[in-house]
């Protein structure tokens, strides 16, 4: 889930995430990174091959090291990179936390408000996401 307080994903019950993303085998990187641990996170991911993914989670470790502007730079990256896609929708809500984290908070509800845009037919779970982003912007 995420956080209300500050966005920031949380596990309720790790043991079912677990199970439940086995297969992942980013699951150690996300599971540091989202225990508030970035930089051992960002170790494990520097490991692993690039893609997308990574290149994003290594973001969100810059971003909770307090690398910010590492952050939104990668981010923006990948923005532009996944434009037309489906992780699009993903990217610009990862690029709008970076900018709250910047206190930019205009910028971060537009990336926000995009998001939700390019939500309308996604998983419930991930609407609800991006619309509790822009409702906490």
């Amino acid at each position: 889930m995420l956080r209300g307080s500050d966005l920031r994903p949380e596990f309720t019950d790790q043991t079912l995430v677990r199970g439940e993303n086995s297969h992942d085998p980013l699951l150690d990187a996300v599971e540091l990174l989202w225990t508030g641990e970035p930089d051992q996170a960002s170790r494990l991911l520097y490991q692993e091959p690039t893609s997308v993914r990574v290149r994003a989670l290594i973001a969100e470790c810059h971003r909770d090291l307090g690398h910010h502007k590492d952050a939104v730079a990668a981010l923006r990256e990948l923005v532009t990179e996944t434009i037309g896609t489906g992780r699009e929708s993903f990217m610009r809500q990862h690029l709008g936390k970076a900018f709250l984290a910047t206190d930019q908070t205009e910028k971060a509800i537009e990336q926000f408000r995009i998001a939700v845009e390019l939500r309308p037919d996604a998983q419930q779970s991930l609407l609800a996401s991006s619309q509790q982003a822009l409702r906490y912007a």
